[in-house]
């Protein structure tokens, strides 16, 4: 019994990330389950431990056990089950965090931003959502035609109408401090969100037609640019700026110079940094998470924040 039991955590331990075993059977494991009620402590205790092993693989029973008659299982289920889901996220932003940035995706990290909120959230749901709002900027721009055939401020055009008026995507200005509005998952929902959300959807749109859209981390605020730098040869090779959060407008350098205090057009209108990105939008939902008294969810980012700022970073303010 002793070399099974180290077996099977030798099993766990390898699952990684996921923190499943597949070699848990799921008669042993619905047979952990029934012990979290147990009279005796040491079985309980060691059924918990053994079923936080086994992670992700025990959800689905963990979750059965949570709708029980008896109010012990109840409790430990669902404790066990908040648990191995903050593990299973806490893991993701571990591995994040040990990428060098040129490895980082943005896409990637705000569906795991997303699992803050919504933590059985597939992440081919966001894919899938991102993927029909580029068919939909495709067709706008014409039958056979692509971003490449055009000049940049007609596609630029296609992608901002789509997100705009077909995908009613806007800035959230009544229930701006909510975590929800840090989450793409949530944010494509709802149609509302933060500018640094609706710039990254547009770029993650856009990346998918290979439209050269970049993210800029404007004081105060984030929007996007078409980096003329990178235009078609033989096309219009300026920038366009554009302020996603009020309501998709074009702005000149001019309007930022005057309406954005700090703005240094030699900095700002540079791309930000993949992991700069990625933290700010951690930044606004643990603030948010603060200000709604989510203190749970404010320690669970802070956490991750951590994790993926990596060694040495500033602390988290």
């Amino acid at each position: 019994m002793g070399f099974l039991r180290l077996a099977r955590v030798l099993v766990v331990l390898i699952g990684g990330l996921g923190l499943v075993s597949a070699a848990e059977p799921d008669g042993e494991i619905e047979a952990l389950v029934e012990r979290l009620d147990d009279e005796r402590f040491a079985i309980r205790d060691k059924a918990d431990h053994t079923l936080r092993e086994i992670g992700r693989a025990a959800l689905p029973a963990l979750k059965r056990a949570s709708e029980s008659d008896s109010p012990e299982k109840r409790v430990r289920a669902r404790n066990l089950v908040r648990k191995i889901q903050r593990e299973i996220v806490r893991r993701e932003f571990e591995r994040m965090g040990k990428l060098a940035d040129a490895d980082l995706e943005v896409e990637h990290a705000m569906w795991a931003v997303s699992l803050f909120l919504d933590p059985e959230l597939d992440k081919e749901e966001i894919v899938g959502a991102l993927d029909e709002i580029a068919v939909a900027v495709q067709k706008k721009m014409g039958a056979g035609k692509t971003p490449g055939d055009l000049p940049p401020a007609e596609a630029m055009k296609a992608l901002i109408l789509v997100l705009k008026e077909e995908f009613l995507l806007s800035g959230d200005t009544v229930t701006y401090q909510h975590p929800d509005n840090s989450s793409v998952h949530r944010v494509l929902r709802r149609k509302k969100g933060l500018p640094i959300l609706l710039s990254e959807i547009a770029v993650a749109v856009a990346r998918r037609l290979d439209m050269p859209v970049v993210g800029l981390g404007i004081p105060g605020r984030y929007m996007i640019k078409y980096d003329g730098r990178r235009a078609p040869a033989g096309k219009p090779d300026g920038d366009i700026i554009i302020n996603p959060f009020e309501q998709w407008r074009e702005m000149t350098v001019r309007d930022l110079v005057f309406s954005v205090p700090g703005f240094d057009a030699d900095e700002h209108l540079q791309e930000l940094p993949v992991r700069l990105k990625i933290l700010r939008i951690m930044r606004n939902m643990e603030s948010h998470a603060l200000v709604t008294g989510r203190r749970d969810l404010q320690e669970e980012i802070r956490a991750c924040y951590t994790l993926l700022a990596g060694p040495g970073a500033a602390r988290f303010r």
